[in-house]
């Protein structure tokens, strides 16, 4: 191999090596922030307290109030359909709701979409959402601490406790994780 080849085969090397360093250093940089945001931005503020109940409109106008699943593992969701981090979530309590729907848990998204049912029925239709969706507002974002950013979940045991409060995407394996637990007690 010439001098000027490998002179540049080590540049390569060293250019591949630098390029992956930064990759490295800036995913760790988002999985740290994106964990402190959920952590800090969260908080579980209002863990152990009942949960504020409600009376909102379903996709039908017609009333849903969470003391009506009263008794039940609650999983409350505030979201909306132009959220990417709802949208990632979404399948999981679609999965949920299928998994254990039938063992005492009820989920309950609560759409913060300016155009209501106008904007979910559709969106509800293409994601295959067959759990309960209620049209959020004002009164109900500011009742469970004024929800700043979204997706905001909070779990919810059959006591009506808040147990935990999830704030951006969460995965499946820890929303299932408190259901099981949940369900357990």
């Amino acid at each position: 191999m010439n001098k000027r080849r490998r002179i540049s085969v080590i540049q390569g090397i060293i250019a591949v090596l630098v390029l992956g360093g930064i990759a490295v250093a800036w995913i760790s940089a988002t999985q740290q922030q994106t964990e402190h945001a959920t952590t800090a931005m969260g908080g579980n503020d209002m863990v152990n307290m009942e949960a504020p109940d409600f009376v909102l409109p379903d996709l039908e106008n017609k009333p849903v109030k969470l003391s009506d699943f009263e008794g039940q593992v609650r999983i409350v969701d505030f979201w909306a359909t132009w959220c990417p981090p709802c949208r990632e979530e979404i399948p999981h309590f679609q999965a949920l709701h299928e998994q254990y729907g039938d063992n005492g848990l009820t989920i309950i998204g609560i759409s913060l979409d300016q155009n209501g049912a106008q904007a979910v029925i559709p969106f509800g239709r293409k994601m295959k959402m067959t759990y309960t969706s209620v049209i959020g507002n004002p009164e109900i974002v500011q009742a469970y601490g004024g929800i700043q950013y979204i997706p905001t979940t909070f779990m919810i045991d059959k006591r009506g406790r808040i147990f935990r409060k999830y704030v951006g995407y969460t995965d499946l394996a820890t929303l299932e994780g408190d259901v099981k637990a949940l369900l357990a007690q």
